[in-house]
């Protein structure tokens, strides 16, 4: 079983879109503010408890103007604006029980299980009508504060003449508290019938979902726990020295694992007496347990031949490490110790912040692995992990090892569980490793309120490229230009010399200086090769020029006159 699609509907600039899955890893792209991170954040919000997080602005900006109408109305009009995601899961026989509840009928035969989860008032009525008291109790309290004896009436007309704005203005002020909005709203859930939609997943005209029945509306949230968990490792990685504040240390990070992951050590009976005994006990232990984990990093290429290795040290203090305080730190054995002597370590703050961040993810994806892992009641089979940026601070050789292995780290132990990855990133060296297929490419259009996105699926790109180009398309791109699905426009010149020519033209063209700000991808496609290109760029939506020069050409020869085959 796995997530095939989903279809998010009004959240932000995802005003309406379809994103299809990988059964292992896709890999989410675009320009800036295009929708990736979006994305991400509406299957958090509506799959985990954060759903308590939305806010007013989660709503795509032309529902604030739906809102206020609704406001301002005195008759009823059309339902408030809702956010939603559908979810639909490909499922095998062996998976059926843990479906049951999403079956439409007991007549289903299909192969795709549908879900769909709203954001939706409680109650439209009700919330125009709290909202309506609410302003005419603000109402109310002015005209008592401005009614008065004659002493106030100069003060009040002078008041009258600055306008004082006063809670709420409209409906989209009352809701942009979240106490408000999150007492007015509430998750709402349904079955989707896979016969109401067609083919390409698109809802038919007239199609109505069942409402998924529950005895509670915590009962359909344990249903959805028991089918996927979704856990995040968040592009915000705080990996300073410092010790305060929201920074991270790989210390901290590991004594937080083990006290998740890792067989506890007994305590010593000699521990608080024989101190030096202790530790050495302590530190056994952790080689013990840490053993696995420090391999499994080896396979992302850490350490490498010319790093020191990993080492988890108590810190003389073993009542510390059995609480699970501070007493785990992370050292680096340095090469070169002497045949029976002490080893030389260094604190884990004098390694660089590209190790850092590697093994810092490692140890937090093997962490949400365990904690799903080690789940002991309704085990969800499937296990969701969004991870954002994971290129930050990485060398392009890492960010290679790393989107090609992060599978292994988190492969499930049992059958009947399957884990599936979901990567957004602005690195073309990850797409280098993985190809077009995981590809989903976030295309920015419209301005102001009309911003909205789409989301392509390049594994079809085969389908909107000329008869035999998609090959060399893929070997092109992996080797030259993957940066083009983070670009807002291309310039396609011919060779290095128009390639190194143009930023020199850009600056001294007075018309073009607008292109120094902009974030544009400049190709080499040869003089040949132009035209392999189009229906690509076409597909992804881009701006594009074509800088080529003019070859000249040899004319036909021409037959001598008189022969009659002019």
């Amino acid at each position: 079983m796995y997530l095939h699609s989903c279809r998010i509907r009004n959240f932000r600039r995802l005003r309406d879109v379809r994103i299809d899955f990988q059964d292992d890893i896709s890999i989410f792209v675009g320009p800036n503010n295009s929708g990736k991170t979006s994305a991400a954040h509406a299957l958090q919000m509506f799959l985990t408890e954060q759903h308590r997080h939305f806010a007013i602005h989660d709503f795509h900006c032309e529902s604030w103007r739906e809102f206020n109408a609704a406001g301002e109305s005195e008759t009823a009009g059309k339902a408030l604006p809702t956010i939603s995601l559908d979810l639909w899961f490909k499922i095998d026989k062996e998976d059926l029980h843990r479906v049951l509840p999403l079956l439409p009928s007991l007549l289903w035969k299909g192969s795709n299980v549908g879900l769909r989860i709203v954001y939706a008032p409680r109650n439209d009525a009700d919330l125009l009508a709290h909202y309506a008291e609410e302003k005419a109790s603000t109402a109310s309290k002015e005209g008592g504060d401005r009614s008065g004896g004659d002493e106030g009436k100069e003060e009040d007309t002078a008041k009258e003449s600055v306008e004082v704005r006063t809670w709420p203005t409209s409906l989209t002020d009352y809701l942009s508290k979240k106490d408000v909005l999150h007492r007015e709203y509430q998750l709402q859930y349904y079955v989707l019938d896979q016969d109401g939609f067609t083919e390409e997943l698109e809802e038919k005209k007239g199609f109505v979902p069942q409402s998924l029945q529950t005895t509670s509306e915590r009962g359909a949230t344990r249903i959805v726990e028991s089918i996927i968990k979704v856990s995040c490792l968040n592009a915000q990685r705080h990996l300073s020295d410092n010790e305060s504040g929201r920074d991270e240390n790989l210390s901290r990070r590991f004594s937080r694992f083990y006290r998740r992951s890792c067989e506890q050590c007994a305590t010593s009976p000699n521990a608080l007496g024989a101190l030096v005994e202790s530790e050495s006990h302590l530190n056994e232990h952790l080689a013990q347990v840490f053993d696995s984990t420090l391999e499994k990093l080896k396979k992302l290429g850490y350490p490498r031949l010319d790093n020191p290795r990993l080492l988890i040290k108590t810190d003389l203090d073993p009542e510390a490490i059995l609480k699970g305080s501070s007493g785990t730190h992370v050292h680096y054995e340095l090469e070169g110790t002497p045949e029976g002597g002490d080893s030389a370590t260094l604190p884990d703050k004098y390694n660089g912040l590209g190790f850092k961040n590697l093994i810092y993810m490692v140890i937090e994806l093997l962490d949400l692995h365990e904690e799903w892992s080690q789940t002991k009641e309704e085990r969800p089979p499937l296990h969701l992990v969004l991870i954002e940026e994971p290129e930050a601070h990485l060398h392009v050789q890492v960010q290679q090892v790393f989107i090609k292995k992060v599978l292994v780290l988190l492969k499930p132990s049992e059958p009947g569980y399957h884990s599936q990855v979901v990567v957004t990133t602005h690195s073309p060296h990850i797409l280098f490793e993985r190809g077009f297929a995981p590809v989903r490419y976030f295309r920015r259009r419209g301005s102001g309120r009309e911003q909205i996105s789409e989301v392509l699926n390049l594994s079809v790109v085969d389908s909107v490229a000329e008869a035999g180009d998609q090959p060399f398309l893929e070997r092109y791109m992996k080797l030259t230009h993957c940066d083009l699905f983070f670009a807002d426009a291309a310039i396609l010149v011919e060779g290095s010399v128009e390639k190194t020519l143009m930023p020199l033209m850009i600056e001294h063209e007075a018309a073009a200086k607008g292109l120094q700000s902009a974030y544009l991808s400049v190709l080499e496609i040869g003089g040949a090769f132009a035209h392999k290109f189009r229906k690509l760029l076409q597909f992804i939506g881009i701006p594009t020029l074509i800088i080529t020069d003019l070859d000249s050409v040899r004319p036909p020869a021409q037959p001598p006159a008189g022969t009659g085959k002019e």
